[in-house]
């Protein structure tokens, strides 16, 4: 079953966690360029458990630990195509390892991961169309080589990068059957994090139905989801998602978090969001498997 099947059956789907905190909780290592991609060539049976984890938890969506594993990324790493092939391929069996009843979708990471500066938070980056399209297509087409239909773009936090994704990326591969899914980051104010206001941006969104399947907001504050709430995200004929970080910061420099946790204030929010109709509920970084099971019960019993 494919993403938008899953989507007609069910009114609310409820997504896997922060896969990278997961593999730190579980004594991985991925302060690298590579971050949790680094783990795909380490220690791929860690891989599996954390997406077996997920699983059992009542994930209906699991999403690849491809989110860091782009083809110039791995080739900064010292790493050739055939082997970067290789890691993909491991990306996509190990998480196909933990199904059952759930959906298994691509993640992809924006540009800003490539420059692993915390730019996924700010969107303070200027590149060209093109450059957006060489970055991206590498990584998708081999995945499509390998079976995946649905893809994601997560942490999206600028907008010429969002327009780039629209009209040159998705054209890009429209020989093929595919759905699209945008995630982007948000401030606490609630508008992109490139400073752009997310009215524009939903709107911008929202004449792009055929480009779009799904749009959403992912590692970004509880706070900074609830006011982009006003700002048309749930008006947008797209189905919606909404998957918030833990609420700690992250420090792009030393790659670790700080801060307050705030995962109990999720699972009000979450019971809130389904309330309002949206559509596929999880977590981003610093939400656990366990914090995933306290989401099925909310969200499963409705």
């Amino acid at each position: 079953m494919n993403l938008k099947q899953k989507l007609i059956e069910n009114n609310t789907l409820l997504l896997d966690g922060g896969f990278a905190t997961t593999l730190e909780s579980l004594g991985c290592s991925i302060n690298s360029s590579l971050w949790s991609a680094e783990i795909l060539k380490t220690n791929p049976d860690m891989i599996a458990q954390v997406h077996q984890l997920f699983s059992q938890a009542g994930a209906d969506i699991i999403l690849t630990n491809t989110y860091q594993a782009a083809y110039p990324s791995f080739r900064n790493a010292g790493f050739h195509s055939d082997e970067i092939d290789q890691f993909l391929k491991t990306a996509v069996n190990t998480a196909r390892s933990s199904q059952t009843d759930s959906v298994l979708v691509a993640s992809l990471g924006p540009y800003a991961a490539y420059l692993t500066d915390g730019s996924e938070y700010t969107g303070d980056y200027n590149v060209s169309d093109d450059v957006y399209l060489s970055y991206h297509k590498e990584r998708i087409q081999t995945l499509i080589n390998y079976g995946i239909t649905d893809f994601v773009f997560e942490a999206v936090p600028n907008f010429d990068e969002i327009k780039a994704l629209t009209e040159t990326v998705i054209p890009y591969f429209k020989q093929y059957d595919l759905t699209f899914w945008l995630s982007c980051t948000v401030g606490n104010t609630g508008d992109l994090s490139d400073g752009t206001d997310f009215q524009k941006v939903c709107e911008y969104i929202a004449d792009h139905p055929d480009e779009w399947s799904v749009f959403g907001i992912n590692c970004s504050t509880i706070q900074g989801i609830e006011a982009s709430l006003s700002k048309g995200m749930l008006d947008v004929p797209q189905y919606t998602a909404l998957y918030p970080n833990g609420g700690k910061t992250y420090d792009a420099v030393t790659k670790t978090w700080s801060g307050k946790d705030q995962t109990d204030i999720l699972f009000t929010h979450a019971a809130e969001w389904q309330e309002k109709g949206v559509n596929i509920i999880g977590g981003c970084c610093g939400i656990l498997p366990k914090d995933i099971r306290t989401l099925a019960d909310i969200i499963h019993q409705k």
